[in-house]
């Protein structure tokens, strides 16, 4: 009877998971779990056609399918597909229920279609592959996520002089949309060009609403509580003027921070030479909605060994965060690139579930990851800098950013490095090839002393600071398309 009941609580246990449709089932032979994962999680959120699986462990699978009203014009169904005719614009939608049977069993599963991206490309952001300063490069929708040219000739988008306030050099750079209509931007402090050692002292994060001016505010970790909005809350640190590394920032909106509220969740590895500070441990902040204040860090994770480089996204399909980071503290084939899973900012626990091995013993690290625009494909990218010269390459996985390809090699005319990506909108991708399209025409006029105090090159000079509150993206391109008109004759 105790065994019984025991089996019958175990069961239950396991059919609460089944049923809130998590990727962790301890049920192996649970048939809706099995069809979940066969279909990588893609019910919940529907972007592309998906090939239903016709047989499970040798018994047959049929599916059947019950569309909501309304929602015809966006999915069909032949018996072993379902095709996507179109996304819906700006939200999620209940398409309706699609039931598989198998072995006697019905397994209902409802149908979410996620909304269309609406966006033309992808934006590269990145540390330059010889200084540290941050570039950018583009590429289109149809290029995939593996083709970009770069913009400004490989030129910095802004001063790092200006923007770093410690040390007057940027690394890693993490572009991200924000909230309110704007752009955000993390950045490592750090010029190893100017002290020759490989520690640090903050991060910098940034702002603009055009990708194109930006303002930075600096946290110098070395002074303590002082630069913190909250300097009573708990401290890591018995001494900080000890911290010599904090590497990577990143940033993620936590939409369940401060009762539901949502806060920018700001995460980093850090070190000091605190007594049993001895491997670098992952933490985080919270930022203003501004983005210029932080919160005191908190532990986020610690693995016993050193890791650094963390990366996360939500991922709609499996319904978890994803995160890759990479194992700094170990040799060989187990040093590198691995991802995790977890189900919460900031207490979930992380559940190992890969170790990219794709370049073997050689030093690999900056993991970033992006989804394909209307696609539950992703890329993840990261560079190989154990080889001369250096590989940057994009992988391509799939809808729960498993099962890596070897990828392709970015490409050495991007001149790549540690960065992030971000799709784009067309108006977005416009400007910026306009942008770089006039910084470039300028730079050539200015070379030749007859232009130098030409008035209408002084005035594209001039237009290239301009700053709009109100349509920026619009006006910065009539802008700036003006100006090129204007120099468009001058030899």
């Amino acid at each position: 009877m105790k065994h019984t009941l025991l089996l019958t609580i175990m069961i239950g246990i396991a059919a609460l998971r089944c049923n809130a449709q998590v990727t962790y089932c301890p049920d192996e032979d649970c048939h809706r779990c099995q069809l979940l994962r066969a279909v990588d999680y893609q019910f919940h959120a529907i972007r592309n056609d998906i090939t239903l699986p016709q047989s499970i462990d040798g018994k047959t699978v049929r599916w059947e399918l019950k569309l909501n009203e309304g929602a015809t014009p966006y999915l069909s169904f032949d018996g072993h597909t379902l095709r996507v005719k179109s996304l819906p614009k700006g939200r999620y939608m209940d398409a309706g229920t699609l039931i598989g049977e198998i072995a006697d069993e019905r397994c209902s599963f409802p149908l979410t279609l996620a909304p269309d991206d609406e966006k033309y490309g992808y934006l590269y952001c990145h540390m330059a592959g010889t200084s540290e300063n941050t570039l950018y490069a583009l590429g289109t929708k149809a290029d995939r996520g593996v083709l970009f040219h770069p913009l400004l000739d490989n030129q910095p988008i802004y001063d790092a002089e200006a923007v770093a306030g410690i040390e007057g050099g940027v690394r890693d750079a993490f572009i991200y949309r924000g909230q309110d209509n704007n752009y955000l931007m993390v950045t490592t402090d750090m010029s190893n060009r100017k002290s020759r050692t490989w520690f640090n002292y903050g991060i910098n994060l940034l702002r603009s609403n055009d990708l194109i001016h930006w303002t930075s505010t600096t946290f110098d970790f070395r002074k303590g509580d002082s630069i913190f909005v909250d300097p009573d809350s708990k401290s890591w640190f018995a001494d900080w003027t000890k911290i010599n590394r904090v590497w990577a920032p990143q940033v993620i909106w936590d939409p369940d921070y401060n009762n539901g509220e949502g806060g920018y969740f700001i995460y980093y590895s850090m070190l000091s030479t605190n007594p049993g500070d001895d491997h670098d441990r992952i933490y985080y902040s919270y930022a203003s909605r501004d983005f210029t204040t932080l919160t005191k860090p908190q532990l986020f994770h610690d693995r016993g060994i050193a890791i650094i480089d963390c990366h996360i996204d939500w991922n709609d399909c499996d319904r978890q965060y994803h995160v890759f980071f990479k194992k700094e503290g170990v040799a060989g084939v187990d040093r590198g690139i691995y991802e995790a899973v977890f189900d919460k900012l900031p207490n979930g626990q992380w559940r190992d579930i890969l170790h990219i091995t794709n370049e073997g013993k050689s030093q690999v690290e900056g993991a970033s990851a992006f989804r394909l625009i209307n696609e539950n494909r992703w890329k993840v990218a990261y560079i190989n800098y154990g080889v001369n010269p250096k590989i940057y390459r994009i992988c391509e996985a799939n809808a729960t950013e498993e099962q890596i390809d070897r990828g392709v090699e970015i490409g050495t005319n991007v001149n790549p490095q540690h960065g992030s990506f971000m799709t784009v909108t067309q108006a977005e991708y416009e400007l910026l090839e306009t942008w770089s399209a006039l910084t470039l025409r300028v730079q050539e006029l200015q070379k030749n002393p007859k232009y130098k105090t030409n008035k209408a090159v002084m005035q594209a000079e001039a237009s290239l600071k301009t700053t709009f509150a109100e349509r920026p993206i619009e006006q910065l391109t009539e802008l700036y398309n003006a100006q090129l008109k204007k120099l468009k004759n001058y030899k």
